[in-house]
């Protein structure tokens, strides 16, 4: 391998390594017996969607009809 390529491999393991830490993170073993955390993500979890859906039906409505 030439030494262009060895550090492409190194970067591209690297940028591998952080993104598994962004999108794969644990949570931690002490928040697990929260109910308020556990109750706050799951309206977060109904809203959201929610959310989205009732602001693309109004941008439609409001720009495209």
């Amino acid at each position: 391998m030439t030494p262009d390529q060895e550090e492409s491999r190194r970067i591209l393991e690297r940028m591998e390594r952080e993104r598994e830490k962004l999108f794969h993170a644990t949570p931690t073993a002490d928040n697990d017996d929260d109910q308020i955390e556990r109750l706050g993500k799951r309206i977060a979890r109904i809203l959201g969607p929610l959310i989205a859906v009732g602001l693309m039906a109004y941008l439609f409505l409001t720009y495209l009809d």
